[in-house]
């Protein structure tokens, strides 16, 4: 599929961009974070900017659609809506999303423990990486928003695709990769990882081998994290 296509090529672009100024740290293990229902909680980052600029009716409408066509067509749908919008505006409205409990703690404290920390995200890149910045997260991945009507679409399994070519420029060791998300769409991302968490209030499918701690803080769960690893929290 070309749109797969052309995310793997601008997915490693991304990845080296913001390797340059990290590639000596030696670190002893990899945390993969979703952000939507992860590290946000509430309202995706869809529906907040969706929201800011009053289309959120319209963003629960596009929200059931289930086909790559038909949400690549509602990807295409919102990117018009930001048309002429100053970018600080959109960035703004995203101080209305609401954090997880404990993120900023919990991220903290992997990183004091020497464990890389990163966000994929099949959202908008551009909020991913307000996001990451806010957090001090160095690697994250998102959908690109490059000139009008071109989109370079990250969809679930590339997800996966991408950690795995992070883990090999940071040299990660085996067996040193948690995920953590909160919903089935994450499958692909726990199947790359050795330890996976799942954060969603649903049950989990059985095809997801993961820990199941609902809603939960991520302070606490990076704790938990940590100990999976072997490293004293």
């Amino acid at each position: 599929m070309p749109l797969i296509a052309s995310v793997r090529a601008w997915g490693i672009h991304l990845l080296i961009s913001n390797l340059n100024n990290y590639m000596s740290l030696d670190y002893k293990a990899l945390v993969v974070f979703d952000l939507d229902g992860t590290l946000l909680r509430g309202m995706t980052v869809c529906e907040v900017l969706a929201k800011h600029l009053g289309r959120l009716e319209r963003m629960h409408q596009l929200e059931r659609f289930q086909t790559l066509e038909e949400l690549a067509s509602a990807r295409e749908e919102m990117a018009r809506w930001y048309e002429g919008v100053p970018t600080k505006d959109l960035l703004d409205a995203l101080r209305n999303a609401t954090l997880a409990p404990g993120a900023k703690r919990g991220i903290k404290l992997l990183k004091r423990r020497g464990v890389a920390v990163s966000i994929a995200s099949v959202t908008w890149e551009f909020a991913v990486a307000h996001f990451a910045r806010l957090f001090g997260v160095h690697y994250w991945l998102g959908t690109a928003l490059q000139l009008p009507g071109k989109i370079d679409h990250v969809w679930p399994e590339d997800k996966a695709q991408w950690v795995e070519q992070l883990c090999k420029q940071l040299k990660i060791p085996d067996g040193m990769v948690a995920a953590v998300g909160d919903s089935p769409s994450d499958a692909e991302l726990f199947s790359v990882a050795d330890h996976a968490f799942y954060v969603g209030y649903s049950s989990v499918p059985e095809l997801l081998r993961c820990t199941h701690l609902p809603g939960a803080d991520i302070s606490e769960l990076s704790k938990h994290i940590l100990e999976s690893f072997g490293i004293e929290p």
